[in-house]
């Protein structure tokens, strides 16, 4: 249940109804509609990238080589390291309304190209474009969601986006088996169309309304996403005006962020947290899937055995949606790198068997169950948590350009991990390669253990006062949370 200062102040506590939380949700999977566009774009090489390698699709160059494919597969992060910092300030300086909205047009630009081009360079821009529109969404989607949902739901709400895209990968598996890529790319085209028609009835961000001035825009917005509850509207509205009479004093800056031991800490921990699921292949696994199935001769056939690998993505987000606010964050973290570190380290062992000639007929269901125990894995932990810590370990000021900062560093590190992993795979060969990325992950596991606080149903100021090293109880130690002797806002 939310608490908020001037709440807890005169021994109020505003009542969460069925209706406020199920309008929360409502809004969530709305915003989130654009996270389905974006899995889509993500996904499209999956099922593609055989079509155009085998000649399927006929291009201007007839077959894809590697070495085009593997662009094919990365642009999309390039444009979305370009883009992050552009829809970041539109998101703060035009509100999440506009950001939104701003990435409908080149979502929609960049399917033309797959639909009635023959250019590889046009298919090129098209990915590029493609990425642009990725970065606007994974910057905007988190940003509104956290700040429209309470406490006791923001980490469950949180991984809707996750989830969201998992169905969208799902949806292009299946989708790509059966029909061409050009059909394909027209119902991509679709979503974002659907997504700027659902949005319009949306509110703006209460907070972003409130740091413009607009108050009586704030109040409505927050009766909406309250389900008419003006009570508690009115108890939200006390403490967002507290948030942003502290936070307007505060000019924040890329120099600011590394001024405050906690905030260095909190960013230390977020790249950490984006450099383990990166690092540890994903990008490049899901790109490649169907390639690496038939490398590996799977007893069953490369395409099925890619489906079901979506299937347990999509499966293990809707269990992270389950467990975020029960377990927590640091536990789903860990138990996740140690899954991957095992299912990696398999693979890289039955590649290995294979390579030294070894009849692995018998145990031919291996590199589907590790595939899938991996994904499985990833998404109930670091592949949602990540996006969910980032909201919580910053203040709202500058909460923003540290998420910012921190995307930027992820898509780097996907563009080069998925153009550059065929050329890994030549030079450690499969085994190697795989053994690489559990070995990454052993490493966040033994950071998790010592570096990651748990921020599971704490404020911002108790978690803030443990990044600086100071002693505190959390609170669900405490059973309250302290709010008296500082003065740093209480997350919204």
């Amino acid at each position: 249940m939310r608490e908020t200062a001037m709440s807890t102040a005169v021994g109020e506590t505003p009542t969460t109804t069925w209706k406020s939380k199920m309008m929360q949700v409502v809004a969530a999977c709305v915003v989130n509609l654009a996270s389905i566009a974006y899995g889509m774009a993500m996904s499209w090489p999956t099922p593609s990238l055989p079509h155009l390698a085998a000649g399927d699709l006929l291009l201007d160059c007839n077959i894809i080589t590697e070495d085009e494919g593997a662009w094919l597969g990365s642009l999309v992060y390039l444009g979305a390291l370009i883009s992050s910092p552009i829809f970041s300030y539109v998101s703060q300086t035009y509100g999440r309304k506009i950001a939104g909205y701003s990435t409908v047009i080149p979502l929609i630009i960049s399917w033309l190209p797959i639909v009635f081009s023959e250019s590889l360079y046009l298919f090129y821009a098209s990915r590029f474009l493609m990425g642009m529109a990725s970065g606007g969404v994974l910057t905007f989607c988190p940003m509104y969601v956290g700040e429209i949902a309470e406490d006791s739901i923001r980490g469950t709400l949180g991984t809707v986006r996750s989830t969201c895209g998992n169905i969208a990968f799902v949806f292009m598996c299946i989708v790509g088996a059966v029909i061409s890529i050009r059909d394909m790319a027209i119902l991509c085209l679709t979503m974002p169309i659907i997504f700027a028609l659902a949005f319009y009835w949306l509110p703006e961000s209460p907070l972003f309304l409130m740091r413009r001035g607009r108050t009586l825009e704030a109040m409505d917005a927050l009766i909406w996403v309250r389900g008419g509850d003006v009570k508690a509207a009115g108890l939200e509205m006390m403490k967002l005006t507290a948030v942003v009479k502290e936070s307007s004093s505060r000019n924040v800056s890329l120099k600011t962020l590394f001024s405050s031991k906690g905030t260095r800490r909190a960013l230390t921990i977020c790249i950490v947290l984006g450099l383990c699921q990166q690092l540890s292949g994903i990008s490049a696994v899901l790109n490649y899937a169907v390639s690496i199935f038939e490398l590996a001769g799977s007893s069953i056939s490369p395409n099925t055995a890619t489906t079901i690998v979506a299937c347990v993505q999509l499966l293990g987000s809707l269990t992270s949606s389950i467990f975020m606010d029960l377990a927590g964050r640091r536990i789903l973290i860990l138990f996740s790198q140690i899954s991957m570190t095992s299912c990696l380290g398999g693979l890289g062992i039955y590649f290995y068997m294979q390579q030294e000639g070894y009849d692995m007929t018998s145990v031919g269901f291996l590199p589907l169950m590790c595939m899938g125990l991996y994904v499985l894995t990833l998404s109930v932990g670091v592949g949602s948590v990540t996006y969910i810590i980032m909201a919580e370990l910053f203040t709202p000021e500058a909460r923003g350009l540290a998420t910012t900062a921190i995307t930027m560093v992820v898509w780097l590190t996907a563009f080069l991990s998925t153009k550059f992993y065929p050329n890994l795979v030549h030079l450690l060969g499969l085994p190697g390669c795989y053994w690489l990325f559990a070995s990454i992950c052993v490493v966040c596991a033994v950071f998790t253990i010592f570096k990651i606080p748990e921020t599971k149903n704490r404020s911002l100021e108790s978690i803030l006062r443990e990044l600086n090293g100071d002693d505190i109880k959390s609170d669900s130690e405490s059973g309250v949370k302290t709010i008296a002797n500082s003065s740093a806002p209480e997350r919204y």
